[in-house]
C-alpha cells in the first residue's frame, strides 16, 4: 500500500475513532490519542520537509483531521467553527502574500505552498499558536539563513519546534 493512502487511512480511523469517542459521556478519553497521533504527524511532516523540501497533501489532510478531532473533542462544534474560520483567514492571507511577493521577486518563492498548507491544518486546533509558531519561524530561519551563508532553508522544522515550545509555554502558564 503506498505512503499516502496508508497515512489517509490512519488519519480517517483516528478521526472517526475521535468523533465516536465525542458522543460518550467521558468525550476527553479520545484526546490524548490524537495528541500522540498529531505529534506523530508533524514530526514526520518536518522530517520530510527537512529531508525532501516538500509537504505531502496526505500528510497535510492527516493533520487538518486530528487537528479537527481535537477542536472538536475539546470545544465542540463551535471550536471547530471558529478554528477553521481562523484557518481559512490565516490561509488566505499567506496565500496572498505569497502571491505578492512572488511578483516582486521574478517568480521566486518565498513561503512554499505546502507550507500555508501546514499551517492552515495546525490552525485548526490552536490558531493563535500557529501565528506564533510562522513568526517564530520565521525569525528563526532568518538567523540560520544568516549563519549558514543560505538562501533557502526548509519551514516545517523551525515551525514545529516553535510550535512545540509555544504549547510547552501554555502548559506551563507562560502565555495565556
Amino acid at each position: 500500500m503506498p505512503m499516502r493512502r496508508r497515512v489517509c487511512v490512519i488519519a480517517g480511523a483516528v478521526c472517526s475513532w475521535g468523533a465516536g469517542v465525542g458522543r460518550l459521556p467521558a468525550a476527553r478519553a479520545g484526546v490524548p490519542l490524537l495528541f500522540v497521533a498529531l505529534w506523530a504527524l508533524l514530526v514526520l511532516a518536518a522530517g520530510i520537509d527537512a529531508r525532501q523540501r516538500r509537504f505531502p497533501r496526505a500528510l497535510g489532510c492527516a493533520i487538518a483531521c486530528v487537528s479537527a478531532a481535537l477542536s472538536v473533542l475539546v470545544g465542540g462544534l463551535v471550536r471547530l467553527a471558529w478554528c477553521a474560520c481562523a484557518a481559512c483567514a490565516f490561509g488566505a492571507v499567506l496565500t496572498g502574500v505569497e502571491i505578492v511577493w512572488r511578483r516582486r521577486h521574478a517568480g521566486r518563492p518565498g513561503l512554499g505552498m505546502g507550507d500555508v498548507k501546514f499551517l492552515a491544518a495546525l490552525s485548526l486546533w490552536a490558531p493563535l499558536d500557529a501565528v506564533l509558531s510562522l513568526a517564530g519561524a520565521l525569525v528563526l530561519l532568518a538567523w540560520c539563513g544568516l549563519l549558514l551563508h543560505r538562501d533557502s532553508l526548509p519551514l516545517l522544522p523551525f515551525a514545529v519546534s516553535v510550535f512545540a515550545m509555544v504549547r510547552v509555554a501554555r502548559l506551563l502558564g507562560w502565555v495565556p
